[in-house]
């Protein structure tokens, strides 16, 4: 006999639970979903564009490998000497503190 939809769903969630997949719901306003598709598009000439997802899961990996690069340089903080990033100091409030000042240097700008 075969599976139902809801026995079908339960199959792909059990799939994807084993796999570590996770199911994101992405909210995005008309002016960010216009670039995101132009973008799709533009990084793809002359091809299929690239899919919603698969251009999401790709800015993600090389938004961490920027991170991971950013914290080689940023290294550690000026004051207790601990490997950045540093999420509490016995230093804070102090100007040569990561925790102060030097997490900026990893923050998303536009």
């Amino acid at each position: 006999m075969p599976k139902s939809p809801a026995e079908r769903k339960a199959d792909q969630r059990a799939r994807q639970a084993a796999t570590g997949t996770r199911k994101l719901e992405l909210q995005l306003d008309q002016q960010e979903l216009v670039m995101l598709e132009q973008n799709c598009a533009a990084r793809r000439p002359g091809r299929e564009p690239y899919e919603l997802n698969e251009y999401v899961a790709m800015l993600i990996r090389r938004d961490n490998a920027e991170l991971q690069h950013l914290l080689k340089i940023v290294g550690h903080c000026g004051k207790c000497g601990d490997k950045a990033p540093v999420t509490s100091c016995p230093c804070v409030g102090e100007v040569a503190c990561w925790v102060t000042s030097g997490w900026q240097a990893l923050k998303l700008t536009v």
